[in-house]
């Protein structure tokens, strides 16, 4: 089965485009709705994710039952894209199972799931979200303190730039990058000053980009980060 890869972040999601093309010319552009219906499927749960956030984009109905069954899937990735994809979907059926989904153990899956929720219509998902996604931001694992700083530029929640600001900081450059990226987001101007000391003087060419870009973003919000 061929193999379809338009990542799943919520990011990729305000990017691509609604009728579901690819944003990898390395792949195959513009699959049938059969074949992403089969692929939400795929064993490979990259291959799986990326078909349900484009089903998502078409907004076909006939996926409800196989992104909701990937909620339960065994690969957080997966269950974060199909949430976000029944999201885009706007089907008040799903309102109930992405409420469950945002308890997930994974804050990036409970993220996506009340971002969703938050589309649908249902207040202070989001925030209670964000509130979780900021205590993360201390924990001890790097990777759990980047994909919080990450989950947190797609709610988008005034509540987290004071700690994304300080995350600036962190010793992990990934949890620097994705902080500043955040940042850039949320779009807070009060950001701006720590953003462009980071961006003159982080030992990370990668981060002082990101960081410089989410300072563009500030000042002009279409800037892409």
């Amino acid at each position: 089965m061929a193999k379809y890869r338009w990542g799943p972040g919520a990011r990729d999601v305000v990017g691509a485009s609604r009728d579901g093309g690819t944003v990898n010319a390395s792949y195959k552009v513009k699959p049938t709705d059969e074949e992403l219906l089969s692929a939400v499927c795929d064993e490979d749960p990259e291959a799986a994710a990326s078909a349900a956030t484009v089903l998502g984009l078409r907004g076909d109905e006939r996926a409800l039952d196989a992104l909701l069954a990937m909620l339960h899937h065994r690969d957080s990735a997966a269950r974060a894209a199909a949430a976000g994809a029944l999201g885009l979907l706007g089907m008040e059926i799903a309102i109930p199972a992405l409420q469950d989904a945002s308890h997930d153990g994974d804050a990036s899956v409970a993220a996506a799931a009340s971002l969703a929720l938050q589309r649908l219509g249902v207040e202070g998902s989001a925030r209670a979200a964000s509130e979780r996604l900021v205590a993360e931001l201390k924990a001890e694992d790097p990777e759990r303190r980047a994909l919080a700083a990450r989950a947190l530029g797609g709610l988008m929640d005034g509540i987290a730039v004071q700690p994304l600001v300080e995350r600036l900081s962190d010793a992990d450059a990934q949890v620097r990058a994705d902080a500043a990226g955040s940042l850039g987001w949320i779009g807070e101007p009060s950001a701006a000053p720590m953003l462009m000391s980071v961006g003159f003087t982080d030992p990370d060419v990668r981060v002082r980009k990101i960081a410089m870009h989410a300072v563009a973003r500030l000042i002009v919000p279409e800037t892409p980060l």
